[in-house]
Order: C-alpha cells, then structure tokens, then sequence
C-alpha cells in the first residue's frame, strides 16, 4: 500500500517547483512565441486578402474600362458610318443635280440648234422658193416681194 512520508511530500513539492520554472521559464515564453508568430500570420493572411480584393476590384474596374472603351469604340465607328454616308449622299446627290444641270444646258442648247438650223432652213428654203418662183413667173414684182409673200405664208402656217 501507499505510504506518505517525508519524500513523498518532498517530491511532490519538488515537482511543483519544477512544473512552475518550467511553466515561467519555458511554457510561457513558448506560448508567447507562438501567439505572436498566430498573430504574424493572421496579419499577413488579412493583408493578402486585403490585396486580393484590391485586386480584384482592379480588375473589375479594368473590365467595366475595356467595356467603356468597346462601346466608345463601337459608338465612334458607327457614327463614322453615319458621317460617311452622310457624305456619300451628299457627293451623289450634288453630282446628280449637276447632272440635271449638264442635261437641261444640253436640252436647251439643242433647242436652240435646232431652231437656228430650221430658220437658217426656212431661210434657204424661201430663196430657193422665190428663185424658182421668179424664174418660172417671171414677174416684175421683184425678188423682195416674193419673199414676203413666202414670209407672209410661214407666219400663217406656224401661228407666228
């Protein structure tokens, strides 16, 4: 059986001693160590997520500026198209009036060809006329009045 003397006490005390320098001089400054090194990595983890989510807004906010810049791209080329046709039509519809222009000058321009060529017709036509008429009349009425006669018939045919 268990007896309890003096050494026992002793040894007991003397573990109690040596559990309370051990738990002062090398638990504790350990507990301390290791505390502060959880600490560190605690402090190193929330910065690294800190930067993560730094970076990831970054990033968000380098998609949304691609998204801008895609859309202000897409805004400026449509708008060149719309200036470039704008201009195409504008070009076409000028060289269409011009043209008109060129065609209605030409139109009359033949117009007036025209009714030169006919008067300088008429004209030959009536000396023609008035020669033949005088050689196969003979008359003595003259040249001149003979012309007029013509003159005279052309202006009733024509409605002048």
């Amino acid at each position: 059986m268990l007896r309890i003397d003096f050494n026992l006490v002793f040894t007991v005390i003397n573990m109690l001693i040596l559990f309370g320098a051990l738990w002062l001089v090398l638990f504790k400054p350990v507990r301390k160590i290791l505390d502060e090194r959880q600490a560190e990595a605690d402090r190193e983890y929330d910065d690294a997520k800190q930067k993560q989510e730094e970076a990831e807004g970054l990033k968000a906010e380098y998609e949304k500026s691609l998204a801008s810049i895609e859309e202000e791209r897409t805004e400026t080329l449509a708008e060149a198209r719309k200036k470039a046709d704008d201009e195409y039509q504008r070009i076409v519809s000028n060289a269409n009036k011009q043209a008109k222009e060129i065609t209605d000058r030409a139109v009359v321009e033949g117009e007036n060809e025209k009714k030169k060529l006919l008067k300088s017709a008429e004209g030959q036509i009536a000396d023609m006329v008035v020669e033949a008429a005088g050689k196969v009349a003979g008359t003595a009425n003259g040249a001149e009045f003979d012309r007029s006669l013509y003159d005279d018939f052309l202006a009733k045919q024509t409605g002048e």
